[in-house]
């Protein structure tokens, strides 16, 4: 890790309850998720030096509350609580067969992650609306930890729509994405100006660049890459000495 190599306090943030769920039994917590916020329905588990947190159910429109605003507001206000030395931004994503990718695979970010999506053409906006944010350094045991998680190493993009429209995707080509989610680079951006330390691990539920629509291949591979997103974060965080 960048600042700590053995984090005393590690943050989990998931977008959906879906993934959460079995990523908390993966580490053992089982109590019910306690508000973080009167206003937003950010909700957090917490047990010692490990937090799970998600963004929760939108009030309005009673459906999870996905994409990167919701995940800047829970990353912060559970981040205050718990004091975290790495947060793990977790959950699935949509990977690229053209580049090696499968679906159930996880993969977890090693370079900087960026957005895909916020295009500002404008000198210095440009670079802006990209962010690049940095992702923890996992030292010389890297391969060994990815290899025990059954994880990849992989550059990850996010941006705030289901589909790849060309546009996107050109930029996803340039950046060589192995996984597009939905939620990393917000959080890393909060962990940047927090100075907290950041990785991302997402489970691939359906393919970019497959011909099947991206909704059905989600709805069909969740429960797989759910289950692989859990059992990776278990072995990161027992890794890491947290759990």
């Amino acid at each position: 890790m960048s600042a700590n190599p053995r984090p005393a306090r590690i943050l989990i943030v998931v977008a959906m309850e879906a993934e959460a769920r079995p990523v908390r039994a993966a580490l053992g917590l089982h109590a019910e998720p306690a508000s973080l916020h009167p206003a937003f329905p950010s909700a957090m588990v917490a047990d010692g030096p490990l937090a799970v947190a998600t963004n929760g159910t939108d009030p309005r429109f009673e459906i999870d509350a996905i994409a990167s605003q919701p995940a800047v507001v829970t990353t912060l206000t559970a981040a205050e609580s718990h004091r975290p030395d790495l947060v793990i931004s977790a959950g699935t994503a949509g990977g690229f067969e053209g580049r090696g990718g499968a679906i159930g695979d996880v993969f977890v970010s090693t370079e900087p992650v960026r957005f895909h999506d916020r295009r500002v053409d404008i000198p210095g906006w440009d670079a802006y609306g990209e962010g690049s944010y940095p992702v923890a350094d996992l030292g010389p045991e890297r391969d060994d930890l990815l290899s025990a998680m059954g994880a990849k190493p992989g550059r990850m993009t996010t941006g705030n729509s289901l589909d790849a429209p060309p546009v996107d995707l050109a930029t996803m080509d340039r950046f060589g994405a192995d996984a597009k989610d939905m939620e990393a680079a917000a959080v890393a951006w909060v962990c940047e100006h927090l100075g907290v330390d950041f990785l991302a691990v997402k489970a691939i539920t359906d393919l970019v660049d497959h011909p099947e629509a991206t909704a059905e291949q989600f709805r069909r591979n969740l429960g797989l890459a759910t289950e692989r997103l859990a059992a990776a974060v278990g072995s990161l965080v027992g890794a890491l000495g947290a759990a």
